[in-house]
């Protein structure tokens, strides 16, 4: 898993370093847009393994837990610091409206996502809920059943 995250790593750099590189040459935004998807597709990458990784491989990390936290800041820091210039250079070629609309829209992709994702969890857990109930009432009645089957055992034996 690791090294998963140090090859999704080596792409965010690569997909960074051609923005970087656009904006220097001073491309246009619209000229830069399939490095800036790059970018945003490596991004969502690494934050996806990053927090795959958190969730299921508790052992993944065997290094300092210091040290770990510094490589998640410094990725954090970097996205941040990248995001900052992506928009600048759109306010920089006068296209602050665009640049309003695109983190508007991006606001609420993500409320919509997280909708949607705490809707599936609550299915999730209202299934597992149906599951256990029907679990439990599966073992009372099968409790019943062997106490009645007892209980006419020991009648049937005190009738004799």
């Amino acid at each position: 898993m690791v090294g998963e995250i140090a090859l999704l790593i080596k792409g965010l750099d690569t997909a960074f370093s051609l923005v970087q590189k656009g904006i220097k040459r001073k491309k246009e935004v619209q000229q830069m847009s399939a490095e800036i998807s790059g970018f945003f597709r490596q991004k969502e990458a690494v934050e996806q393994k990053i927090a795959e990784v958190k969730k299921h491989d508790k052992e993944a990390y065997l290094g300092s837990a210091l040290q770990e936290a510094m490589d998640i800041q410094s990725q954090e820091d970097r996205i941040s610091d990248m995001m900052k210039e992506i928009g600048k250079e759109y306010i920089r070629q006068g296209k602050t409206p665009q640049w309003q609309k695109i983190k508007r829209n991006a606001i609420k992709i993500q409320k919509d996502r997280d909708f949607r994702l705490n809707t599936r969890t609550k299915q999730q857990r209202i299934a597992a809920q149906k599951d256990d109930d029907f679990k439990l009432a599966f073992k009372l009645m099968l409790g019943l059943i062997v106490l009645m089957g007892a209980l006419t055992g020991l009648v049937y034996l005190l009738a004799t």
